[in-house]
């Protein structure tokens, strides 16, 4: 191939690249404007169900969990926070 021809499908490429890029950024833009670029459902849920936190009211008195700060049987976590 001679040198010409490869400038001029370099060029051609380019372009054809070019072209795409456009194309997508105008397909995105619309969907911003539309607001149909958000995660969907299924994804939200996923990212909300990691991190839920069980939060037990003790309704049946304290759970005997030393690690409990809510019934923490001899107050280790205030005297933790206090000497902090």
């Amino acid at each position: 191939m001679s040198k010409k021809a490869k400038a001029t499908q370099k060029a051609k490429r380019l372009a054809k690249k070019r072209s795409i890029k456009a194309a997508n950024k105008s397909r995105y833009e619309e969907m911003r404007r539309t607001g149909q670029n958000s995660k969907s459902k299924r994804a939200r849920w996923q990212s909300k169900k990691n991190k839920r936190v069980n939060t037990v009211s003790h309704p049946e008195g304290p759970c005997g969990n030393i690690g409990c700060q809510k019934c923490d049987p001899e107050g280790i976590h205030a005297k933790m926070k206090l000497a902090s």
